[in-house]
């Protein structure tokens, strides 16, 4: 099965070109932080449609990037670009993250944003994975949900608070897990792994900021999914629309956006 619950079709992954450009300067840090322009070769896993790999392309121009995905339509979309972009450095690999071991290559560094939270289930044997297939003196930078639990607007209104529910329970229900963020790292030092950076990022978000974007978006694309599978109402979803709607007019709004744990991780 290639899919993931959040879907995989052309509208979640222009999506995830918009959420790439919300979280570009954070996910840029964390490149910058674990160092990997050092590093002679990196496996972006979980890269979906590339936005992430082409980032880390950027600033480590002579490193060698594996690309791996499962999804047929974001790989084809990848491999697209890389002959658009004319890039030498990116190698995608069509594969399951579980299947990582199976593969020979090892890497001096792994990097991977939100696509932990999905993989709840089989959470520990992906880390030992990872673990396994660095090099000695390997990295890991990931960039997980610390929680939702936090996420509020002003002003208040139900419809935005149902929709928050609704996100967690949505990640719950389908076997994954928004608050990955308060255990990962525990699990990583189990896994072998020392720890060398932790941060948060997100949060505060005046009206029009590119994480106000970014959620207004999630939820016009996930809350008619939402009411589908009874994590939120109509009703609720509608309110939530109108919510976002009046709030582009009002210049001290603005919601606390979900925070995101960037850890660094050294084997």
């Amino acid at each position: 099965m290639e899919d993931y619950f959040l879907g995989v079709h052309q509208q979640e992954l222009e999506r995830l070109d918009r959420q790439h450009t919300a979280w570009q300067p954070s996910t840029e840090q964390l490149i910058k932080r674990a160092n990997l322009p050092n590093c002679k070769s990196i496996l972006d896993f979980g890269c979906g449609p590339g936005f992430t790999t082409f980032e880390i392309a950027k600033h480590c121009p002579n490193t060698q990037i594996t690309a791996l995905d499962k999804a047929t339509l974001y790989q084809d979309y990848l491999k697209h670009q890389i002959e658009q972009k004319k890039i030498k450095n990116i190698q995608p690999l069509y594969e399951d993250v579980l299947n990582l071991l199976n593969h020979a290559d090892t890497y001096d560094g792994a990097f991977c944003r939100w696509v932990l939270a999905f993989l709840i289930p089989d959470l520990k044997e992906i880390l030992s994975a990872i673990y396994e297939k660095l090099n000695p003196g390997g990295v890991f930078a990931a960039m997980e949900y610390l929680t939702l639990g936090n996420v509020l607007s002003s002003p208040p209104n139900d419809g935005f608070l149902a929709n928050t529910k609704g996100w967690h329970n949505f990640y719950l229900t389908n076997g994954g897990d928004a608050n990955i963020g308060t255990y990962l790292p525990k699990l990583l030092q189990e896994a072998g792994f020392t720890l060398e950076h932790q941060t948060c990022v997100g949060g505060f978000a005046p009206v029009g900021h590119r994480w106000w974007h970014w959620w207004r978006d999630a939820h016009e694309n996930f809350a008619p999914v939402f009411v589908e599978q009874n994590l939120m109402t109509e009703e609720e979803r509608l309110e939530a629309n109108a919510f976002f709607k009046a709030q582009e007019t009002n210049e001290k709004g603005f919601i606390f956006s979900p925070i995101i744990l960037q850890v660094v991780a050294r084997k």
